[in-house]
């Protein structure tokens, strides 16, 4: 197996963003984040502050949190395709999803000697080297999806998306059979990972838009059933209307985050 199989691809911020607060939005993926710049990582939601250490894997989400800019200035990262972190770091993503966890407590004291290492370097591209290495000397044999649950995942992913009936009769599979494989692989049943991928075409479609489209036509587009079926996505996935984060996209500091305060 390779690492291309689990892995979508590593992130560095090297001189990051220093205004208070940040959104980080749902991907229906596994992250790892590693806090370079000091050893700790703080993260709000409804539920209040969880503060871990300063390297953690966030499961698969379906709700925003926020975090301290300011203290995440110097980090590097995973981005997991959707069930790729099993092979990695050998739990599903069913057992992570909707947490974050100290990445320590699936590698037994490793992640403070990682850490450790990234900080010795200056050079981005050695420190993504150092991160790239590491996984590849952790990957095990074990395949992350099953070919016809990731057949699912590339098909839900696209701007337009099939329907899970129609998705389950292309593999032959019942509807009950595609969502309890599904379910278990990914982390999330596939009509609610379709929900966050509509939401992520979409959010994209706003942050590059140069004026504010036509609300109504702009949700046909995008796959929703009207506007207010739209705002009510946006607003379940960012915190914010489409029109709100339009007038923050200015302030977009990575994919799939939004500044709260410039």
């Amino acid at each position: 197996m390779a690492l291309r199989d689990s892995v979508d691809h590593l992130w560095c911020i090297a001189d990051g963003p220093t205004y208070p607060a940040e959104r980080i939005l749902p991907t229906g993926t596994t992250e790892l984040v590693i806090n370079l710049g000091v050893d700790t990582i703080a993260i709000a939601n409804s539920q209040g502050t969880q503060r871990l250490s300063g390297a953690v894997v966030s499961g698969p989400y379906t709700r925003p949190f926020d975090i301290d800019a300011r203290e995440h200035t110097a980090m590097v990262g995973v981005h997991f395709k959707p069930g790729g972190v099993r092979a990695v770091l050998g739990i599903s993503a069913h057992e992570l999803v909707g947490s974050h966890i100290n990445l320590d407590t699936v590698w037994n004291g490793a992640a403070a000697d990682l850490r450790s290492e990234i900080c010795e370097t200056q050079s981005i591209t050695q420190r993504l080297a150092i991160v790239e290495r590491t996984l590849l000397a952790r990957l095990l044999g074990c395949r992350g999806l099953t070919p016809e649950v990731a057949f699912v995942v590339d098909a839900l992913s696209l701007d337009r998306q099939p329907t899970i009936e129609k998705l389950a009769r292309a593999i032959g599979f019942s509807h009950r059979r595609l969502i309890q494989l599904f379910t278990a692989q990914v982390g999330m049943p596939p009509k609610r990972f379709a929900r966050v991928q509509r939401f992520r075409h979409a959010h994209d479609a706003v942050s590059s838009a140069l004026s504010p489209p036509h609300w109504p036509t702009f949700a046909i587009e995008h796959g929703y059933a009207d506007q207010s079926h739209m705002i009510r996505e946006f607003q379940e996935f960012s915190g914010m209307t489409p029109a709100q984060q339009l007038r923050r996209s200015s302030y977009v500091a990575k994919d799939d985050h939004i500044a709260l305060e410039p």
